[in-house]
Formats: structure tokens, sequence, C-alpha cells
């Protein structure tokens, strides 16, 4: 058995285009599965403009860097060098890796013919060269079926079936459909190299498990991988001597570490991460690719993760682990002129982006870098807690009502986009807060994001200013239409929020606060995990521009236990009307009883359902939510 010798790898190769939109050119060719997980392993990269090329023709110097990187190849050291092969060639580092590998060979006249295309047979030579590198056992298949191969060398053909053996490289089939072509002198694409080796590494993990696992060390910003492997994850994990600094790898994916970020990357044919519970029974929410998520723990199936305030599970295909040593970047928070703005890194571009969430909190200063895995509860770099402080119209019931006029909405819109037709819908978002009690500030924040103002392809083709079933696949084509943008915001307001989201008898239903991935409508509406937060800053600059009526109207709490029963007066008495049935659950307050017979104190709150009377929770079971103020 031949092991692949010690190697450093550079822990961008795990990074860079690891993820890629499912808007992108390898959607719908023919490999794309192949190709996205080349991709996702690092092993096919992308050009600057974001295409991967897949139909293009791949070169003898593509196609050996990409064979050195899907096999993690050592440093190369005393090779001789090819004529044609520049050392400031990007494709150098792989080409020479795979020379002194023994995988590939240069041209008589000393030349490696770096941008000649690759043929089948060559690539099935050096991938037959793979298979003793790796210690593969062999078998030749029959060729017998193949008509063309005849006039190829004992070698060449040999390599060919090993290739068909192992079913990686297969044959064309004639116009008889019959007898098969193998077509060796054809001219291989990126996405076949891809093909190949995706189903070369299946090989090598069907015949070789027992080489599934090795144990990384992180020094100076590097991830260096050690060469022993270990049949198991148990193995691997016991024969970690420091785990603080040591992570576990799995071909080019760390899969166990002792801190850092699980960044969301779903798997190919799937657009969102999942989090389950600790038995995968159930989903507890969902998030969209490149999201930060705490890591807490690993094992060779499941990373136990945070985000926001939930604690779950997600597949081990559907992230990647970044050690914090190896963080190139992280989200966080800051002060701009009295605004809290969140900052958000995308591992994938390695790019920032931003928008407001509301009001600073008084602990926070500008210039400094705040981090929170809520948006409530905010540390500073070293880790230390600054300070406690949620976002009024993130937790706002939306249960409540605007106090702006229809006027005084459609004023707002014009003064920050003229050319938007929202702002003449101010009496429609204010007709739908009356018969569905839906806060009419809301719908104009929630169609202000969704819809970017009204202007999207999707508000003017479809009137949906909502994405209302815009699914994450397919978006344009999934939605929904509308007569009219007024039908849309009926709908919305009665059918999404009031039937569904904000309705404590709907299984969607986590509160009827925007929220985030713990509490609210953005556990199950949004795979963003800053959506609910995004609408409250919409809601934040409109009530600021408009005068600041709105802001902290209502006195907002949370229940501190699960299963808080709201009832139809200030009593422990049947009936129970309805049950908020997690702690933290935001409610909006608008009065307290004196102490009543049974010797408490009951709020008065805004319902979570239409009432004609009042509604009331026990003194005991609420607790202040601080505010940022």
């Amino acid at each position: 058995m031949r092991f692949v010798a010690s190697f450093v790898l550079l822990f961008s190769l795990l990074f860079v285009n690891s993820s890629v939109s499912f808007a992108d050119d390898i959607t719908g060719i023919a490999l794309e599965e192949e190709m996205r997980a080349m991709v996702s392993q690092g092993v096919v990269q992308g050009y600057p403009d974001g295409r991967y090329r897949p139909n293009e023709q791949v070169t003898r110097g593509q196609f050996a860097t990409f064979v050195a990187r899907a096999l993690q190849l050592p440093e190369a050291k005393g090779t001789v060098a090819f004529s044609d092969v520049s050392p400031s060639s990007k494709l150098a580092d792989g080409i020479y890796k795979a020379s002194a590998a023994g995988l590939v060979e240069g041209y008589h006249d000393g030349s490696f013919g770096i941008n000649d295309p690759i043929t089948r047979e060559q690539m099935a030579l050096m991938i037959d060269r793979v298979f003793g590198y790796l210690g593969i056992p062999t078998q030749p298949a029959s060729l017998a079926s193949f008509t063309d191969v005849s006039e190829l060398s004992s070698v060449a053909k040999l390599a060919i079936a090993h290739n068909v053996y192992y079913n990686i490289i297969r044959g064309i089939p004639n116009e008889d459909g019959v007898s098969f072509r193998f077509d060796p002198k054809a001219e291989a694409t990126r996405a076949h190299a891809a093909a190949f080796l995706y189903r070369l590494l299946d090989v090598w993990a069907e015949q070789m498990p027992e080489m599934a696992y090795q144990i990384g060390v992180i020094e100076k910003g590097e991830l260096i991988v050690w060469p022993k492997r270990y049949a198991t994850f148990d193995q691997a994990e016991a024969a970690l001597t420091n785990p603080s600094s040591q992570v576990i790898v799995q071909g080019t994916k760390i899969v166990k570490m002792a801190s850092g970020h699980a960044i969301a990357q779903p798997a190919p044919g799937k657009s969102t991460t999942t989090v389950y519970n600790a038995g995968f029974s159930a989903s507890l929410t969902y998030v969209a690719p490149n999201t930060e998520m705490k890591y807490l723990e690993a094992d060779e199936e499941k990373v136990k993760v945070q985000i926001a305030d939930t604690v779950g599970y997600v597949k081990q295909t559907d992230v990647l682990l970044v050690p914090t040593a190896l963080l190139q970047g992280r989200s966080y928070y800051k002060v701009e002129n009295g605004t809290l703005v969140h900052v958000i890194y995308n591992t994938t571009s390695n790019t920032y982006a931003s928008y407001v969430y509301g009001k600073a909190p008084s602990f926070m200063q500008e210039g400094q870098k705040y981090y929170s895995w809520n948006g409530d509860v905010f540390y500073n770099g070293s880790g230390q807690l600054v300070g406690t402080a949620y976002q009024y119209f993130n937790v706002l019931p939306l249960r409540t009502k605007t106090n702006y006029t229809a006027d005084e909405l459609n004023r707002f819109v014009a003064a920050y986009r003229a050319a938007s037709p929202l702002k003449e819908l101010g009496a429609a978002f204010k007709q739908a807060e009356e018969k569905y009690q839906v806060n009419a500030l809301y719908l104009l924040a929630h169609a202000i994001l969704e819809s970017n103002w009204g202007l999207s392809e999707l508000a003017q083709t479809k009137n949906n200013l909502f994405g209302i079933k815009a699914y994450d696949s397919d978006p344009l084509r999934s939605a929904d239409s509308f007569a009219s943008f007024a039908e849309c915001i009926d709908y919305m307001a009665k059918t999404i929020v009031a039937g569904q989201y904000a309705n404590p008898g709907d299984w969607r239903y986590n509160g009827a606060v925007l929220g985030d991935k713990s509490v609210g409508f953005n556990i199950r509406y949004a795979s963003d995990p800053y959506w609910g937060q995004k609408i409250a800053g919409w809601m934040y600059r409109a009530d600021k521009f408009l005068g600041g009526k709105d802001f902290g109207q209502y006195m907002v709490m949370a229940t501190n236990t699960d299963s808080v029963n709201v009832r139809l007066q200030p009593a422990v008495v049947p009936p129970v009307w309805y049950e908020y049935k997690q702690a933290n659950t935001p409610v909006a307050v608008i009065g307290k009883t004196p102490k009543q017979p049974d010797g408490y104190e009951w709020y008065e709150i805004v319902p979570d359902l239409p009432a004609t009377g009042s509604a009331y929770i026990r003194s005991d079971l609420l607790s202040p939510l601080p505010v940022a103020k």
C-alpha cells in the first residue's frame, strides 16, 4: 500500500468557489451533480467572472491541477522543469505535484503541453497511474464491444480497460445502438474531467475505506494534513493528541474541530441547509448558503450548531467547518450615526454586505466591532460580553397597529424611492391592517425588502410584492401572480400573516413577530437568517423619517417559560384561548390589572388572534425585554 506523502494544504483551497449559486452556468448540464461536487471540494474552481465553463475543453495543465487537488498531492521537490511551464503559472504547482507523483509525463522535446487539450486516451492513462499511486487494485474490463480501440497501444488499451472496469470513463453508443466506441482521441471538457475525478474518488473511497480520515494541525494560519489515514471517524478522533489545535479531515473537508464557524453549504441538488433536532426526526429551521452558524461539536455524520438561540444539528454534507484560527472574515455589528448596522460576511466570495437593523444600543461606540449570534446579545473582539439590547421593531408583535396614516406611508416611500409604485399603496396597507389586524408599517417594510420597492421583476410581472411561493429553487417560475398590488397586499395580510405565521393554531406559528431563527416568522418563512432583522430595519427607518410615532408605543415583554396560556379574563379559569408554546416569545403589553383574587396581577396584551374583548397573561409569566433606546 502506498500512502500519500505529508503535505501542506493551503486552507484557501477549501473555500475558493466552494459553494455556488443555482443560477450559475452549471445548472441543468448532464453532469451537474459531478461538477458541483468537484466545485464544492475545491477541485474545480471558477473563473474571475464567476462562471465555471463546463463545456470548455480542458487542457493537460488544468487536468493535472485537478488531479493534484483531488488527491491532495504533496509538494513537488526535485522535479525536472518543463520548458513550457513557467513557475509563475497558476497551473505550475499542480503540474509539478502530479509529475513528482509519477501521474503525468511530458513530451520528448521537454515540454508538457500545458495548453494542449487533453484527450480521453490521455486522461485514461493518467487515471490508470493514479490507481497505482493510490494502491487501488486494477482489473481489466472487456473491450470487445468497443469498435475503435484496435489501433491503440497495449498500454493505452489496458489503461482504458481499467477505467471501464470501474465505470470511470464510459463508452459512447454507436448509431447501431448495440456497439460502443471509446473515441480515444476526442477532447474532454471541464465537465467530463470533473465527472471522471468524481467517479475516481468514489472508487477510492469504496476500495480504500481504511483511508477515510486524516488528522491535521493548524500552524501559522495554514492547515497541515498528516499522511496517516484512519478507517473510521472514531479511530481518527481517538488519535487526536491536542484537540484544541488539531482537526479531523475527510478528503478536503474538515469534519471536526475545537471551535469555529459552521458555514451552510448545501449538498449538490439542495438550495438550503436544514437544522434538525438531535434525532433528525424534525426540522427546527433552515438557512441559506453561506450562513454563519456557531460550531459546537461534530461526529462523522452530523454537526451540532447554534443559529440565533436555536441549537440543533446539520448534516456533515451540508456545511463547511472553518476553525477559528483559519477564519478569513466574520460578520459583525457597528454603529453609524446612532444607527445599528449589521455587516455580513460571505465566505465564498470573501466579501461583505450590510443593512440597517435599528437603533444603536447605548453601550456601543462608533469605530468598534461587535459580535452576536442572535442580534441581541453582543460581545467585543475578545469575546467579552458588552451588553444585551433587542430591536423594538424586530420584537414588536405584528398584530399591533401603526400610528401612521396612508398618506404618511406614501410620503415615506416617495421620499426614499420616487419611482416606486409603493408610494400609492398606503391605503391598501392600511385597509389590510384594519381588516386582518396586521401592522401596516410592517406590510410596507416587507414589500420594500422583498420587491425592491415594487421594482423587482417578480413585482412588475406578477404583482407579487412579497415573494409569495417564490421558492429558492426557481423563484420567478414558482411565485404566485396577482391581479393587482392591492390584491397581493390583501392576500399577504389575510392568508400568510393572519392565517398562518401569526396564527397560534397554525404549525408555522412561532410568535407573531419578525424575529430570527429562534422565534417569530423568520424560523420558517425565509432561509435568510436576517430576513426579519432587515424588515425591522426598514420599519425603523420609516418610523424615524415620519417622526418616531411608533417606536416604544407598546411595552414589549417576553414569556419566561414554555407553555404560557392566554385567557379572556384575568383569572385561571377555562377556557385557555391560545398558548405561547416557547419561552422568549415577545408579547405587546397594553396594561396591567390590580392584584386579583388569585393573588396575581395580570397583563393585558395585544392578542395574536382577533378579539372583541381583552386578552390576559399572568404577570409572573412575562419578563421585560431590554429594548435598545
